[in-house]
């Protein structure tokens, strides 16, 4: 393991965890109607639960991506999830956001569990193992790719956090409940949006 490959790791993971996708927009969402507080057990079960995919896909390789009916349950059990979160997105009353269910943050157990669903961290956590996983020196495979998986896991946190703290921010700008309607609209809209390049792969 050398400097570079460890800058390279972290450029992989930024990129990876900072751009738009399922759990940075729902914590961005989260940020907006709850605050920043609210959203801080997503952030923290975000890392524990893409620590705990990359770590089994770094113990069993790509055996499981690998199989036609895993990767398509995945895939589509994954889509349909995240549809179903926009539309408790979009159709959530911002009045009483905080006393209807399925318009409640999403607890630290809820995220760990919802990386299980997100096609972005199995599909992103494969590559990034594929990529970065490659003995080095005289580290073997499997070191290298729990090293990844430490770093992508830790560094998905911070990332999550910015996305938390931009919707955080806007609050000051969504103080009427149309205001707020309309951001929940356009982030269900959103994230639809991130799910495409997982139906069209």
């Amino acid at each position: 393991m050398t400097a570079s490959w460890i800058l390279s790791v972290i450029f992989f993971s930024v990129a990876s965890s900072g751009s738009p996708g399922p759990n940075n927009m729902l914590l961005t969402t989260t940020g907006a109607n709850h605050g920043f507080s609210r959203a801080l057990p997503h952030i923290l079960g975000t890392g524990v639960g893409i620590g705990a995919i990359l770590l089994g896909l770094s113990l069993f390789g790509s055996q499981l991506l690998e199989n036609d009916t895993f990767r398509n349950v995945l895939k589509w059990g994954g889509v349909t999830y995240l549809a179903y979160l926009a539309f408790k997105i979009a159709t959530s009353r911002p009045k009483a956001a905080s006393e209807t269910e399925g318009a409640r943050p999403l607890n630290f157990i809820q995220a760990v569990l919802f990386q299980a669903l997100n096609p972005k961290v199995w599909l992103g956590g494969a590559s990034g193992i594929v990529a970065f996983g490659a003995a080095s020196e005289e580290w073997n495979a499997l070191m290298m790719s729990m090293a990844f998986t430490v770093l992508f896991a830790v560094l998905s946190m911070p990332c999550g956090a910015v996305w938390a703290l931009i919707g955080s921010s806007a609050r000051h700008f969504l103080r009427s409940d149309r205001a707020l309607r309309a951001f929940n609209v356009t982030m269900a809209l959103l994230l639809l949006a991130s799910l495409i390049p997982v139906v069209l792969q």
